[in-house]
Formats: C-alpha cells, sequence, structure tokens
C-alpha cells in the first residue's frame, strides 16, 4: 500500500498508511500510533513549547485542528494560542513510511529551549508523548560498554560534552547523528540489540544552533529537546527543527541509513552514491596509521611526566624505528599533543621538535604521510577578539566567525600544511566537544551549537584543501550533516577514563563489541568515508591484540603503542607484536597496497 487512506470515526481522524495506522485525538492532540504488525507505538503529542529567555511557552488553548490529504500524504495542521508567542503553529505529515512534525512561532524572543512531541498546555504542565517503547538506541557512545538503553534513562546527541568531567562522557562523536532507535522490546543486557522492527526517531533542520539534542523520558512517556541556550534569535518567525519518524527498519543501523537517505531527499546531506563513486579513497589514505599518543601515555606512566611533555621528536623517531624493526611500518603516522608551542597558531615548540619540517620530510621520503593533531576550540596565543569571551572579556574559545578568529585557524592551516612551513599531509582534528557551551558567552556571529562547530570546521577544511589539496582531514563527527567538512572519521578513545565503569571491560570481548558498534554508526551514516579504528585507551594486551585482529574488518587499522602499554603498564610481549604485523599484512594484501620503504632513521635529535 502506497497511497493513504483518511477518514473519521467516533471523532477520531483515521489514517492508515503501509507501516502504521495513526488515529488522532484531536481535543487532546495525540496519534496513537500502531505498527503494520499490530503493535503499539505509543501516543505521539502533537505539542510542541519554545521556550525563551523571557519565560516558558504554554499552551493556553487549541484555537483550530484542521487536515487536508492526497494519495500519499495527510497533512494535519494545529492551530495553538500561546503565552509567549503571539502564534504557535503545529504541522504534521503522514506518509506511507514516516511521520514528521514540526512547529513555527511568531513573535520575538531569544529562543533557550525548544520541546518537541510534547509541551506546556495550561492547566495540566509539561504532556509528553506517551511511550510503548522498552529499548532505545543512541549512535552516540557516552558510556563505557552500551549499545542497547532502557526507555526510561534519557540520551544526549551534542557537540559538548568532556572526558575529564563525570557524568558528561557523551564527546566520542561530536556530534553523532541525530537519530535515535527506539523499539518495543527490552534488551537482554546492555550489550544486545533487541531485533526490529525498530522505529527511528530523528532531527532534519536547515539550522542547527542548538547545542544539545536530548531524548528525554519520562515515566511511561517521552519527548525531544533542543538547548539553544538563547543564542538564537526569533525576529518575526522561528521555526522549530522537524522530526522525523522512521518506520520499517530491521535494526538501527539500518534505520540510520533510512535517515541518511531521508536528509538527502531534503538536501541536508549528500545521496549517498556509493564510497567508490562518490569520494573514492587513494591507496595512501588506507594505509594503516600509527599515533603517537599512547605511546607518550605509556612513557608517561613509568616516568611521571605529562604526556604532553613526551611529543618530542626523538620519541618518535625511537618508537617508529622499534616498531619497523618488528615488521610494522605505518603508512601514516600522526604527531599527538603537544607539539605545538601554543595550540592556536600552530607553530612547533623549538626544544620537543627543533625541526618538525624535516621530521615530516624524512618520513615523506620514506613513503609515509604524517598527520599533525589540531586541537579544536583552544584560544591558547590567539587574540581577545579571535574568540568567543566570557562576560568579563576573558577569551575561551577560537571563534570561527570572528574576522580575526578566522585569521588565525587559516593561518595555522596554511603554516601547518603549506611548502613554506611543516609541509605536513593533513589533520587528526580533536576537541571538537570543547564547542563553547553557556547561555552567558559572547560571539561575534549568529551561529552556535552545531553551526558554530561546523563553522570552524568548514573555516579550517577550506583552508587546508586550499594550501593543500589532498590533504587527509580526520575528525570523530559523523553526524551527515558535517560530511563536507570531514575526509575520514575515527571512532576516538575505547574507554572513558571519567566513568566509573569505563576502565575495566565486562569481558574480553567487549572493547571489540563497543568499537564494531561505533564503526557500524560511522558506516550507516557517512558510508562514503574511511574509517579510523584508533585503539587508545586498551585496558590490556589481550584487548590490543584483539582489536588489532578485529580492526581491519571495521576500517584502517590503527596503533598507538611502540613499546609498553599505559593502563596495565609492562613491555608488549614480542608475539603480540608480530600478530599485529600479520593483521597489517592480511590487510594491506586485501587492498593492495604496498608497505612504505621506510628505512630506521635513528636520529635522535
Amino acid at each position: 500500500m502506497t497511497r493513504m487512506d483518511v477518514g473519521e470515526t467516533d471523532g477520531w481522524l483515521e489514517i492508515r498508511a503501509e507501516h502504521y495506522t495513526a488515529r488522532v485525538d484531536r481535543e487532546r492532540l495525540l496519534a496513537d500510533v500502531t505498527g503494520a504488525d499490530g503493535g503499539s507505538w505509543g501516543m505521539l503529542r502533537l505539542l510542541a513549547s519554545v521556550d525563551t529567555l523571557a519565560g516558558p511557552d504554554e499552551t493556553t488553548h487549541v484555537e483550530a485542528v484542521t487536515w487536508e490529504s492526497t494519495d500519499s500524504c495527510v497533512r494535519l495542521t494545529v492551530s495553538c494560542a500561546s503565552s509567549l508567542w503571539t502564534a504557535r503553529t503545529h504541522v504534521v505529515e503522514f506518509h506511507p513510511g514516516r511521520i514528521t512534525f514540526g512547529a513555527t512561532v511568531r513573535g520575538e524572543g531569544r529562543v533557550t529551549t525548544v520541546r518537541l512531541l510534547g509541551g506546556a498546555r495550561l492547566p495540566q504542565g509539561v504532556l509528553p508523548s506517551g511511550a510503548a517503547h522498552h529499548t532505545v538506541f543512541s549512535p552516540n557512545p557516552d558510556h563505557p560498554w552500551r549499545v542497547a538503553r532502557p526507555a526510561v534513562e534519557p540520551a544526549v546527541i551534542s557537540v559538548n560534552g568532556e572526558g575529564g568531567e563525570p557524568g558528561v562522557g557523551r564527546w566520542l562523536f561530536t556530534p553523532a547523528p541525530t537519530c535515535f532507535g527506539l523499539s518495543r522490546e527490552r534488551a537482554a543486557d546492555e550489550r544486545t540489540l533487541p531485533e526490529g522492527p525498530w522505529l527511528m526517531l530523528g532531527l532534519a533542520a536547515a539550522r542547527r544552533t542548538f547545542v544539545d539534542v536530548v531524548y528525554d523520558p519520562a515515566p511511561g512517556g517521552f519527548s525531544l529537546r533542543c538547548e539553544y541556550q538563547g543564542h538564537t534569535a526569533a525576529d518575526g518567525t522561528f521555526t522549530t527543527p522537524e522530526v522525523l519518524l522512521l518506520f520499517g527498519a530491521a535494526d538501527p543501523y539500518a534505520g540510520l541509513r533510512a535517515y541518511r537517505d531521508e536528509l538527502a531527499a531534503r538536501g541536508l546531506a549528500p545521496a549517498v552514491v556509493g564510497r567508490d563513486a562518490a569520494r573514492p579513497p587513494s591507496g595512501d589514505r588506507l594505509q594503516p596509521i600509527f599515533c603517537g599518543w599512547g605511546a607518550q601515555c605509556a612513557l608517561a606512566a613509568v616516568d611521571g611526566s605529562p604526556a604532553p611533555a613526551l611529543s618530542r621528536r626523538a620519541l618518535y623517531e625511537e618508537w617508529l624505528d622499534a616498531l619497523a624493526g618488528r615488521g610494522i611500518v605505518p603508512g601514516t603516522i600522526v604527531v599527538d599533543d603537544k607539539w605545538q608551542e601554543r595550540y592556536a597558531t600552530c607553530r612547533p615548540d623549538a626544544v620537543k621538535w627543533p625541526d618538525l619540517a624535516g621530521f615530516v620530510a624524512d618520513r615523506q621520503a620514506g613513503g609515509q604521510r604524517v598527520l599533525l593533531w589540531w586541537k579544536a576550540w583552544d584560544p591558547e596565543g590567539a587574540p581577545a577578539e579571535a574568540c568567543v569571551r566570557a562576560p568579563d572579556g576573558t577569551p575561551l574559545a577560537i571563534d570561527p566567525e570572528s574576522p580575526a578568529g578566522r585569521a588565525v585557524i587559516e593561518d595555522a592551516m596554511a603554516y601547518m600544511l603549506g611548502p613554506d612551513g611543516l609541509n605536513a599531509d593533513g589533520l587528526k582534528i580533536d576537541f571538537t566537544a570543547r564547542t563553547p557551551s553557556g547561555t552567558a558567552l559572547r560571539h561575534a556571529g549568529p551561529s552556535w551549537g552545531f553551526d558554530l562547530l561546523h563553522e570552524l570546521l568548514a573555516v579550517a577544511y577550506r583552508a587546508a584543501k586550499r594550501v593543500k589539496p589532498d590533504s587527509l582531514i580526520v575528525t570523530h563527527t559523523p553526524d551527515p550533516g558535517f560530511l563536507d567538512v570531514t575526509d575520514m572519521i575515527r571512532l576516538n578513545d575505547a574507554l572513558h577514563n571519567d566513568h566509573p565503569e569505563g576502565l575495566v571491560p565486562p569481558s574480553d570481548d567487549a572493547v571489540v563489541e563497543q568499537m564494531t558498534y561505533r564503526a557500524r554508526v560511522v558506516h550507516a551514516a557517512c558510508p562514503e568515508l574511511p574509517v579510523d579504528t584508533d585503539g587508545w585507551r586498551l585496558p590490556g594486551e589481550r584487548h590490543l591484540r584483539a582489536y588489532a585482529a578485529a580492526a581491519p574488518r571495521l576500517g584502517v587499522p590503527a596503533l598507538y603503542y611502540a613499546d609498553e602499554m599505559d593502563w596495565a603498564p609492562g613491555r608488549v610481549e614480542a608475539a603480540t607484536w608480530a600478530a599485529i604485523a600479520e593483521a597489517w599484512a592480511a590487510y594491506r594484501a586485501e587492498h593492495g597496497l604496498a608497505v612504505p620503504p621506510h628505512r630506521i632513521i635513528g636520529h635522535g635529535a
């Protein structure tokens, strides 16, 4: 059935589609949704609220509910009187495989919180949708080992988080795709997803000036909440993001692909045309990676130095030579935190890296590529006028919408990648979760949240490509709206150092399971991008060995260690290095990649 059937029965508007039936109570503004298999998907609240700095948005009464239909769509329009806005109109569209919902308000104000599929209605207070699901899937890896969560627990997709602050460990994908999965079944355990069907609950918006998208549960209910923090002005009108309810997914990964396709149909993401046709990765981009951060941390665990102090040329050459002596020769090398003297300006620390350009040239002569670690947002070394600032004027983050901020970023890109600077081959961009957050912050332009992060990366990406068109830009931003500012997605840290359950995996295969889940999210939402499988921080040698075997199935294998490990200090056994060398050799054979003609350099500079 591709056409929509609609009729009125006992005061209810009944809509029958291929994948669901919806019975709409126009007085209570509820849609009772049943799947094609007869199971309930709950009672959707056809209500929204748009709060501002001036106060909450409360529905005082419903003015009108009208509907119209075609063979392929039933459109319901709900007009409400608001305590805050001169008007608020909700539009619900019922299509064969999806239901969409959004609202527009009229008036003026600075938006703080938008609630969708729920809202405040006098005199009852905040009314959510009624939940019939028991399990929620989030594409954001905000828990060390969990993939499935109970429906009564919140889930947050954000551009803001922190790996060192308890309770806000949602920083690994910043941002993840803004789409949750709902299942009527209870998960057998938190590491196992129930079988389908799944209902996907996503957002679509041309402008995303919110910091967070929150699945907000209530006892027996839920709604979606977006936090704008007062940085978005409604000047006459404001339209909320549109909620997309997508039916028929066999699992949430298929649902994420359907969500990507829906965004593409709306012009909010490119269509999926296959990696080879869309952006064929050259062989050098698929070469195995060595990132020095894990080795820095391992040495820090032994001698007590801060790990950033150990980003040194002499150590990197020692580590690379040791790996080459074991038959492990990376094609890509990442020079990690802190090679810079100052984060914003990206000039080398002359003590630790007396000739970084020479190191890059030596590695390139040996057939390897060198990426430099770039810390997003950090204002160290930037003038105050280039920054997002606190109320007292203290610089807190580079502001990409400030002319001075753009100039700092563009100068850094030109120096890091240009022939008159370091001539590196690309960037590993980290700390995107430090996207500024807070109502009181001051900044130059109209963007905030998701859009401000996108602007930061767009300034960097465009500048990098102007200097070196074939540069490789690696981020951890698998949201489809960021496809235009990244070339590769990294899976980020395996362990959560800030989480009480984060350092001890519940089983030997938990690390591989967790990283497989992350890779499947990337493959579903951004299938044209290669995956940097990462590999820090690992809890022990057996996990290093297991993940080295699994990583080539997920993406580009990556290695963070060269001698010892950091969480479980001790030298890695020869058998483990042999297993890694074997896994890399098999991966290269499968992809037709040559081993770089690396030579042991050993400058010890």
